[in-house]
């Protein structure tokens, strides 16, 4: 596989959505080295602060992030649990037939710090406590998401960062195991590059220029 400069590699990279029928979905086939080594790729993202102790569960596990990784085959049985389950499935089930791999990524709130504020659980709205250090997590689990994009497409790979719909929901957690204290961050979807039904991103020809942005600054005097 070629090797190609980071700036070749941000500016290629690009959301894809892949979709299969339901009832007649894509051949189950997932390269799981491959998919475990861009995780372990995305592991190296930057983070300030560890993970609560909450969240260590018996082993010191410092990173503010988890990962949560379903081959094609899992993803075809989410096909009838999200149809069951949801109210509105939306492109979900489809997105499910194509995949060959998701990767179900999740960020650690801190507990509460002042009484009332939201827990994080994942079938509340997605409430936590607006802290720095919660920002600094969630920030921290981003760069890990997009190490993970950026790695699969110097692989060659289409992929796609869904806020994840019922994916998110308390019963999808309970249903594969994830703690409900997490919260889902987005559903990376990883697809076969040919086949099916493929909608690009809305935003990408969107992009102002550079300056529209991003300026110098002096201190004001």
């Amino acid at each position: 596989m070629p090797s190609f400069p980071v700036a070749d590699i941000l500016t290629a990279r690009k959301t894809t959505k892949v979709m299969f029928d339901p009832d007649n979905p894509a051949a189950p086939d997932t390269d799981r080295d491959t998919i475990e080594s861009l995780i372990a790729v995305a592991g190296w993202a930057p983070f300030h602060k560890p993970a609560h102790r909450v969240h260590w569960r018996g082993t010191r596990t410092i990173e503010p992030w988890r990962f949560y990784l379903a081959d094609a085959r899992t993803c075809r049985r989410l096909i009838g649990f999200v149809l069951a389950g949801a109210e509105k499935p939306g492109r979900v089930p489809q997105m499910l037939a194509a995949a060959e791999a998701l990767v179900l990524a999740t960020w650690l709130p801190n507990p509460p710090e002042r009484e009332g504020e939201g827990a994080g659980a994942a079938g509340s709205d997605g409430l936590f406590e607006p802290t720095m250090a919660n920002m600094e997590h969630i920030a921290a689990a981003s760069a890990a998401v997009q190490s993970f994009l950026l790695a699969a497409t110097e692989r060659g790979l289409t992929t796609y960062w869904s806020s994840g719909g019922y994916l998110r929901d308390a019963a999808t957690f309970d249903h594969l195991g994830i703690p409900a204290e997490q919260i889902l961050l987005g559903a990376v979807f990883v697809f076969p590059n040919d086949g099916g039904e493929r909608i690009s991103g809305g935003l990408r020809d969107k992009r102002s220029a550079r300056a529209a942005w991003s300026r110098w600054v002096e201190p004001q005097d």
